[in-house]
C-alpha cells in the first residue's frame, strides 16, 4: 500500500488520487495527515505540499488542488525525461513539476473554462489548447506521466499492472441521418438535388432521384456492409477475448429543425433499423445539436421507450461540448458514460489521456458519477488523405495508446460510409478490427 502525507486533503486531491492510484495504476493507497503515522509506515510512501518533512520522498504542490473556483496559472512549459511538463517545482522535489496538479488541469479540461475562440460549429478549437500550442496533443501525455512515476518514484511493475487491465478498442458512429435522401423530407431533397445541379453533379442528381422512386437503395444504405465486418472479426477470434473490438452506434432522436435534419425518430423503417443493430452490438443516444435541458430528457425518453433499455451511452452532436454546461445535463438525467471528449478536426489526445475518467465539476467541486470515454481519433480528420496517408496516422495514434496501454477508441460520421463518395471508411474501420 501506498501512503501519502497531505494533511490538506480537498475534493480536488481526493479526485486525482483515486484516479491517478486506483483506476489507473490499481493500487492501493491511503492519504494521512498525521507526521507519526506517515514515519512508522514502512512500505512505499511521500509526502505532498509546499515543503518537505525531511529526507523523504517528496512531490511539490503548486497549490492548485487546494484552490476554489477557476484561477488564471501561468503555464511555463519544461521537461521530465523528454517529457513535456508544467508547473514546474523547486530544487528538493522528487519530480520536477507537480505532476497532480498537471493532470488535475488537462483532465478536468480546466483551460475549457476560461473565454476562448470556437470553430464555426461553436465548439473548443483544439488550436488554442495547451496540448496543440506545445506539440502533445499527438501524446496521451497524463498515462505517460503516471508510467513514469510508477517506475521512477513508486518503484512499481508496468507490465504485472499493464497485465490486469482489459484495453479495447471502439469503434464510434455517430449517426445525424440514417438516409441520404430517403425519408429526408422536401426540403431537404430539393436542397440536396439543386446543390448537385450546381456543381454539375448529374449522375448523384439522378441516382437521388432514383432513391425516392425506390429504383435503388440510399446511398447511406450500408449498416448491414460495416456490422459484417465486426461479425466476422469476433467469430474468427477467440469469441471470449476481453480485448476484442467493439462498436457502438450513436442514434440522433431529436426534432427536426435547422440543425438537425435527419430522418425523424418516428420513421417505422428508421425505428426497425435501430433495434436490428442492437442486437449485434452497443446503441447510444445522439444528442440534437444546440440541445437544451429539455430536449435532453425529451430525446433520452424517446430512446429508453423505443429499445427498452435505460441510456447509457451517449455523445453531443459533432462533439459539441461546452463545459461544464453539456456535462452537467447529463448529470442530471443519470446518464453513466459519454463518447463526446475529442476533436473532430485533428488527431489526439484533448483530455491528454486515452483511459477513462469521471467528470470532476468544478464550478461545485465535486467528482460526478459521469464516465467520460476520450477519443484519440475522428476520421474526419484524415478523410481527405489517400489510404496510405489515413493507414500513417491511424498507426501513429494506435501505438501511442499501445504505449500505455490505453483504450483506443475512433469515432466515425455515418456518412463517411457514403456509397456515393470516394472513402477508405469501411477499410480503415476493418483494419481497426483486424489489428
Amino acid at each position: 500500500m501506498i501512503l501519502i502525507y497531505c494533511p490538506d486533503l480537498t475534493s480536488r486531491k481526493q479526485y486525482i488520487f483515486k484516479h491517478l492510484f486506483r483506476r489507473m495504476l490499481q493500487v492501493e493507497y491511503e492519504v494521512t495527515g498525521e507526521l507519526n503515522v506517515f514515519v512508522g509506515h514502512e512500505g512505499t510512501k511521500f509526502s505532498y505540499g509546499d515543503k518537505p518533512l525531511g529526507e523523504e520522498t517528496f512531490i511539490w504542490s503548486n497549490g492548485l488542488l487546494s484552490e476554489h473556483g477557476i484561477e488564471n496559472h501561468e503555464i511555463d512549459m519544461g521537461e521530465w525525461d523528454k517529457l513535456p511538463a508544467f508547473f514546474k517545482a523547486p530544487e528538493r522535489s522528487d519530480v520536477p513539476f507537480d505532476i497532480f496538479s498537471a493532470s488535475f488541469y488537462l483532465i478536468t479540461r480546466y483551460e475549457e473554462y476560461f473565454p476562448q475562440v470556437k470553430d464555426e460549429l461553436g465548439r473548443y478549437s483544439p488550436y488554442e489548447s495547451l496540448a496543440y500550442k506545445n506539440n502533445f496533443l499527438d501524446m496521451p501525455l497524463i498515462d505517460l506521466w503516471i508510467q513514469k512515476f510508477a517506475e521512477i518514484v513508486l518503484k512499481l511493475d508496468m507490465t504485472a499492472i499493464y497485465n490486469m487491465r482489459s484495453p479495447k478498442k471502439t469503434i464510434a458512429i455517430e449517426v445525424a441521418s440514417f438516409n441520404k435522401y430517403r425519408k429526408r423530407g422536401v426540403i431537404v431533397n430539393a436542397y440536396l438535388f439543386i446543390r448537385h445541379i450546381k456543381k454539375l453533379q448529374l449522375n448523384r442528381a439522378v441516382k437521388q432521384l432514383k432513391t425516392l422512386v425506390n429504383l435503388q437503395e440510399d446511398p447511406f444504405d450500408n449498416s448491414m456492409d460495416i456490422l459484417v465486418k465486426i461479425k466476422a472479426r469476433r467469430f474468427a477470434k477467440n469469441r471470449f477475448d476481453k480485448n476484442h473490438s467493439e462498436m457502438v452506434y450513436f442514434f440522433h432522436l431529436g426534432d427536426y429543425n435547422d440543425f438537425n435534419t435527419g430522418v425523424t425518430y418516428k420513421s417505422k423503417q428508421y425505428v426497425e433499423a435501430i433495434k436490428h443493430i442492437a442486437d449485434y452490438v452497443k446503441v447510444g443516444l445522439r444528442f440534437s445539436s444546440n440541445t437544451s435541458s429539455d430536449d435532453v430528457y425529451r430525446e433520452e425518453k424517446r430512446f429508453e421507450d423505443l429499445v427498452k433499455r435505460p441510456l447509457q451511452h451517449t455523445m453531443a452532436a459533432y462533439s459539441k461540448i461546452s463545459m461544464p454546461g453539456h456535462y452537467k445535463l447529463l448529470v442530471d438525467t443519470k446518464t453513466m458514460e459519454d463518447y463526446s471528449m475529442g476533436y473532430v478536426n485533428e488527431p489526439g489526445f484533448r483530455a491528454s489521456t486515452c483511459l477513462p475518467f469521471y467528470f470532476y465539476d468544478l464550478d461545485y467541486e465535486v467528482q460526478t458519477p459521469l464516465l467520460i470515454h476520450p477519443y484519440c481519433l475522428h476520421y474526419n480528420t484524415m478523410a481527405l488523405k489517400t489510404k496510405s496517408g489515413q493507414q500513417v496516422t491511424l498507426k501513429g495514434i494506435q501505438s501511442s495508446v499501445n504505449e500505455v496501454h490505453g483504450n483506443f477508441i475512433v469515432q466515425f460520421h455515418y456518412e463517411h460510409f457514403d456509397r456515393e463518395i470516394k472513402s477508405h471508411a469501411l477499410e480503415i474501420l476493418e483494419s481497426i478490427i483486424d489489428e
